[in-house]
């Protein structure tokens, strides 16, 4: 795969990611006290893991035609272990209760 046409493909994934949290937010309503907290920092995480695939995407951007390859593993893991993060915090906001719109 090309590299840009890799960087454009992942970054339109991240793109549906980021929307994914939005509407997780979304749907979590207003929470209070101990559970507010909680899930701000779940979705600081979150917000933290997709900075931090942007990061990554753009070392794959700015890296010569040799080293892309190695980079794009890592852009790989952390897709992965962002989506798998959403899936983690979508299962939270279900057992309280406060995903229920």
């Amino acid at each position: 795969m090309i590299r840009k046409t890799y960087i454009r493909k992942v970054e339109a994934q991240l793109a549906a990611l980021e929307e994914d949290i939005g509407r997780l937010r979304d749907r979590l309503g207003v929470p209070v006290g101990e559970i507010k907290e909680r899930f701000d920092r779940e979705f600081a995480d979150l917000r933290s893991k997709a900075d931090d695939v942007r990061k990554r995407i753009r070392s794959v951007d700015e890296s010569g035609a040799t080293q892309w390859g190695r980079l794009k593993k890592a852009v790989d893991e952390g897709m992965k272990d962002l989506g798998n993060a959403i899936d983690r915090a979508l299962d939270k906001v279900r057992k309280t209760g406060a995903g229920g719109r």
